[in-house]
Parts: structure tokens; sequence; C-alpha cells
């Protein structure tokens, strides 16, 4: 062998170590993190590491062989960049094997998700141009006119010369940068400080995305989340903290007091082994009971119809366009400041969010990767214990969800879908049935009932906006007064389908006489996602590509006579099912919701799936470790940020580890047996009580 292996080595390690290194700079650029601070240290180290052992790799191919797979592996390295990148910027969140799954049922979306792509994403075409010219053109040419003394990979001579020192001394030098590469995420000056999760816990666990790209990088991520998921490993770093103290507090009882029995609660943790679920027991049980308030109660008796309005944000809020949700959203208690956090296949989380009041697992499409759990404590289950006929409806079919097995399993008696309904519809994915039909098909199936709690989940406003369609240009003509781009104009047209089916929603029910004597609460499952930031703020007049702004939601509790409110506490879909449990007096258990009865005296604040929040106060972006104060507001210490990140980062690993181990099903199964227990014991009681008294009286 003429060449020397470890010269080859050392080239290849820096051309490497550069290309992966650019990509992790790009990434930084398109996702507006920091350049400059501790983690681009941080993630040099990692590139290096990497490029280190692609070096050693490519080392033992011939030249041909060697330029052809270096094009291949480069060329899939920037692909995969650009394809991260702009999932990012669409979505909210980087792609992982978790939810790789989902991105399988999303074919169709190939032509929005291009379209929607950021020019700057194109950066990573740089890199890729670069190492091809070198490859090709450069170092050939470099050798024939034997230049290659001035080229920037000339080394000293191995004089050893033996392949087997040049690759003991490869991995020695491994072993080092991995042992400084710990090292840097150990030490204490190269993690933000309000970061409550630990950069040593990160790089083990792969559930918040946004926060190991920023912190660790892209391709450490990646190689994180395979080994995690691959080997199905857990993180076990949530010790169990109280959230709000113990709710065995030394207070009054008042006729707001919210008292609830745990002494079968208590029975099963004296009796459970398993740590796991006495972790999740000690932390439930230990959350603040919330109080009822002067909204207790409101609503009780009525119905409730849930809607999911598709694919709606604050376009929708448009009086003359779409007069319905304009007069429901001004006529009800809306809430000002509402937002529905993006995350992996957000219809589905989102959906299960409002279900449950829990936060989904940001790596995994939650809903379908955990449909069979049960839970007891679900929208569903609690109106059945309260005696109402409850059901759901969707107008399309299983292709992304499993609805089916999910709604069930939260205890819907009657789950139907767009073939049940036997409604209209096309599988060509331009092509989105009407939400008119859909109601006009659903409501039979309810409105009759005595007491019914409903949930409808809309479809017609679905992207794609760039391509014709039924919907997309039924209504086009009505907006050609305005300036905005076509996809907008489509989006809109959709959204008047919408608007007039919430409009024959109400028609309905008060033609059935159940108008007065139903609720609506309206939601919305995330932002247009086939419209860029720059097509919404075409109609908007804030700037949505600021602090999560994009996803600034709609949410409305609507009653017919009910005087209007307008809620500016800060609040996101998570608050909702404990706002109308409360609002209904439905017996329940405020501990096992992670969101927050938006009309109780706690503080509001929207909490979005990386972690980052907001509220009155100002905005936490926790890829940044950065808070950034309101205008005239006095910016949190570093003592509040730490405890407020911390409390948040409980509540949204004791939700994933709840999930992860089906623990409400649990619960729920747990407290019924020892329920029994205590009534079979105070009965046994009783006897020997009766049984002492008739003796003495006799």
């Amino acid at each position: 062998m003429k060449k020397r292996l470890g010269k080859q080595i050392i080239k290849n390690t820096i051309i490497y170590t550069l290309y992966i290194y650019l990509l992790e700079i790009i990434v930084k650029i398109n996702t507006e993190n920091s350049l400059i601070d501790w983690s681009s240290l941080r993630i040099f180290l990692s590139s290096l590491i990497i490029g280190l052992l692609l070096g050693l790799i490519m080392s033992l191919f011939k030249n041909r062989t060697y330029k052809i797979i270096g094009t291949i592996l480069t060329f899939g390295l920037s692909l995969y960049t650009w394809i991260e990148i702009n999932l990012y910027n669409y979505m909210g969140f980087f792609m992982g094997i978790g939810n790789a799954e989902q991105g399988t049922k999303i074919v169709d979306y190939i032509k929005d998700y291009i379209q929607a792509a950021q020019a700057i994403s194109l950066l990573v075409i740089v890199p890729f141009i670069l190492y091809e010219v070198y490859i090709w053109f450069l170092d050939g040419f470099l050798k024939r006119r034997k230049l290659e003394k001035t080229s920037l990979f000339v080394f000293k001579r191995n004089t050893i010369g033996k392949k087997s020192f040049d690759l003991v001394a490869t991995f020695i030098i491994l072993a080092g940068l991995g042992v400084l590469y710990y090292a840097s995420l150990d030490a204490k000056f190269m993690q933000n400080k309000y970061q409550t999760i630990k950069n040593t816990s990160l790089i083990k666990m792969s559930d918040n995305s946004n926060l190991s790209v920023s912190t660790l990088g892209l391709y450490p991520y990646a190689i994180s989340d395979l080994i995690v998921t691959g080997f199905n490993i857990e993180e076990d770093e949530v010790s169990f903290i109280a959230e709000n103290g113990n709710n065995q507090k030394e207070e009054p009882v008042t006729d707001y007091t919210r008292i609830i029995d745990d002494s079968a609660w208590k029975r099963l943790i004296e009796n459970e082994k398993d740590s796991t679920n006495n972790k999740l027991n000690n932390y439930f049980i230990s959350r603040n009971i919330t109080d009822k308030n002067d909204y207790t109660g409101m609503f009780e008796g009525k119905n409730l119809i849930v809607v999911l309005m598709e694919s709606v944000n604050m376009i929708a809020i448009n009086e003359e366009e779409f007069p319905t949700l304009y007069k429901m959203y001004n006529e009800g208690i809306s809430f000002r400041n509402n937002y529905t956090p993006r995350n992996n296949c957000s219809t589905g989380n989102n959906e299960m969010t409002v279900m449950t009041s829990l936060f989904t697992i940001n790596n995994t499409c939650t809903a379908n990767k955990y449909k069979n759990n049960v839970y007891p404590e679900a929208i569903f289950n609690i109106f059945n214990n309260a005696g109402y006929t409850t059901s759901s409806y969707h107008d399309y079919a299983e292709h992304y969800y499993s609805r089916r097995t999910i709604h069930p399993n939260m205890g819907s008696m009657k789950y139907m879908n767009v073939v049940d309904l036997k409604m209209k519809w096309s599988s060509i994915y331009e092509e989105w049935p009407s939400d008119v039909d859909f109601i006009e098909k659903a409501t039979p199936n309810f409105i009759d009932q005595e007491h019914f709690m409903v949930f409808l989940t809309s479809v017609t406003t679905h992207q794609p906006y760039t391509v014709s369609s039924e919907f997309g240009d039924k209504n086009l003509k009505e907006f050609k007064e305005y300036n905005y781009s076509k996809p907008v104009k489509r989006y809109m047209s959709k959204m008047k389908e919408l608007d007039k089916a919430l409009e024959l929603l109400l028609q309905k029910l008060e033609a059935a006489g159940k108008l007065d004597d139903t609720v609506i609460a309206l939601f919305c499952d995330h932002y247009p996602y086939g419209l860029s930031t720059s097509q919404i703020n075409e109609v908007l007049d804030y700037n949505v590509k600021v602090d999560k702004e994009v996803d600034r939601t709609p949410m409305v509790i609507y009653h017919h006579g009910t005087e209007p409110m307008q809620i500016e506490k800060y609040t996101s879909i998570i608050d909702l099912l404990p706002t109308l449990l409360n609002m209904f007096n439905l017996d329940y258990d405020p501990r096992l919701y992670l969101g927050t009865d938006i009309m109780s005296d706690n503080h509001g604040r929207t909490v979005f799936a990386d972690g980052s929040w907001q509220d009155e106060v100002g905005y936490y972006s926790a890829t940044s470790g950065k808070f950034k104060a309101k205008e005239g507001m006095t910016p949190y210490t570093s003592e509040e940020l730490i405890k407020i990140n911390t409390e948040i980062n409980l509540r949204q690993k004791m939700s994933a580890l709840a999930i992860k181990n089906n623990y409400f099903k649990y619960l729920g199964n747990g407290i019924k047996k020892y329920q029994a227990i205590i009534e079979e014991e105070n009965n046994s009681l009783i006897a020997k009580e009766e049984t002492l008294e008739s003796g003495e009286t006799e």
C-alpha cells in the first residue's frame, strides 16, 4: 500500500468534519439559533468525531470507489439536512424514528412540502458542490500538476507506516474526543442555566427534538434517536417533585373547596411495588386540587358539542367573510391569547390532548402508537359517568389516525367516519369532503337524544391550497377583490364551507329546540400548514414569524344567551377540557389533567411542545434559552425562570411517562379495586357494630 493509511484518514477527517459542521451551521441559520454560544463548540466536537469515523471508513476504499461512495454519502447528508430544516419550518419539529411511520402516510404532502421550503434551506447545496468540485476535479488536478506539496492536505510521511498503528491511533483519538465531548455535556458553564434537562440526559433521550438539535446538533440528535428508539432505551431522569406542594394544605374549607376522597388511591400506593407506578402515583396525588369558582356549574345539565376545526387560525375571525364563526367568537366565551402548539402529527395528537388534557410525546405520533391505552378521565368517560350519551364523528376515513380504536378507548359510545355516514368523498388528496354535508349527515345521530356529548372533527379546510380543488375553487370569486396570493384565497374559499357548516349546526339545534340547551366548544388542530408564514402575514396584522405566533388560534365556548366574555389569559388547547368539566360541574379530579381550568385563579401560560412558553410577561424560547419580556413588563428573575421551566418540564415528562405506561387505566382499575375493598371493610365494620349493639340491647 503506497499511500499511508494515516495520511488518508487525516485528509478525510478534515473533509468530512468540515462538511458535517457546515451543515450544522446551516441548520442553526435556518432555525434562528445563535451561532456564537457553547453549543457551537460542542457541535464542532461532535462533527469532528463523526468526521473521524467517516474518514476512517472512507480511507478503506480505492480512488474511484471512494469518489462514488463519497458522492452518495455527502448527497444523502445534504438531502437529510434539507428535509429536517424544512420539516422544522413546516411542522415545528425535527423528524425522528418515532414519527417516521407517520411520514409514510403523508406522501401526498410532498408537493406542498417542497413548495413551502424556504430558499435559505438551499444552502445545504453549497457544501455538496464544494465537495464534488474537490474530489472529482481539484484533487486530481493538484496531483497531475505535482502541486500536492502546496495542497492544504499535505502531512509528514508516516515513518512507521503500519496499518495497525494507524487504526489504533485513530481509535485512541476517538476515545479522547469522546471523553472531551462528554465533558462538554457535563460542564456547567456549557449548559444554559434555564435548561432543566441536563445535557448528559438529553443525549440519552430524543423526545424533545427541537431542544436536542439546538443543544447537541442535528447529527448527534439523529444518532441518539436511532440508538434510543432502536434499543428502546428509557432515560429515567424524572425524579418526583411535588409540583405545587402537597395538596393536604391547612386551609379553611369553603363553598368553593373541591373535596376528593383519596382513601382508595392511598391504599393503592401502600400496596404498589412497581417504582414507575408509584412515581406517577406520588406525582399526581400531590398536585393541587383546583378549587371551584364562580363559573362552576354554569352549564350544568346542558348538552355539549366539541368541534375540531381543521387548519384554522386567526384568518378565520372575519365578520364579512366568515360571519358564523365571527359571531360565535364574539358572542361566546373567547380566549384571545390562545395557541395550538405544533407537534408530531398535530391533528391526531391535538385531538388527543383536548380529549385527555395531556401533553403528547413530542417524537411520536402518540395517538396512534398508544391507541390501545384507556383513559377513564377522558372527556367521553366523564360525561358517560354523568348519564350522557356520547358519540364522535369525522368526515374522512381512517387513513391517518386510528380513531375507530382511539375514540372508544376514550369512552365514545359510538364513532362514525365518512364511510359510516354515507357521505360523498374521494381518496384523492386534493379533494376533501364537505363539512356542510358532514353536519347534515352527523346531526341526526345525536340531536334527538336527551343528554348528548358529541365530538366533531372537520376536514374541508385541509391543505393543499396550491392546486385546484372543489372547495378551494368553489368560493374563489368572492375573494377576487382581495390582494392576496392564490393559495390564501383557496384557503379562505375552503373556510367558507366550514363557516356554513357551523351555521347549519346552529340552525339544526334551533329547529330541534336544543340551541338553548347546548354548549358548543370550538378549537383548532393547527394553523393552515399549506400556507407559508409570509402568506399568512398577507392577511394578519401581526408578525406570525416570531415567538411561535403562527400557532395563535381561536378557541371559544359558545352558548346562545350567555353573556359574551373575552378572556385575555394565555391559554392553549390543553386547558379546554378541565375548563369544560368545571363549567358542567361534573365529577372529576383536576389533578389528572395537565391543563388548567381557565376560569380559575391559576396563572395563564401557554406551553409549547419543545418546552417554550408564553404568558402576559413575555416569551421564553427553550431552544435558545432566552426570555423576551413584553413591552412595559418586568422580566422574570433567573430563579423564577428556573422554577417555571422545572414545573413545565416535570409536567411534560410525567405526562409522557403516564402515556407510555398506560397509567390511567392502571389507576382507574386500582382505585375501583380498593374502593370495593374499603366499602367491604366499612360494611363489615358496620355489621359488627350492629351486632354488638343488638347484643347489648338484649
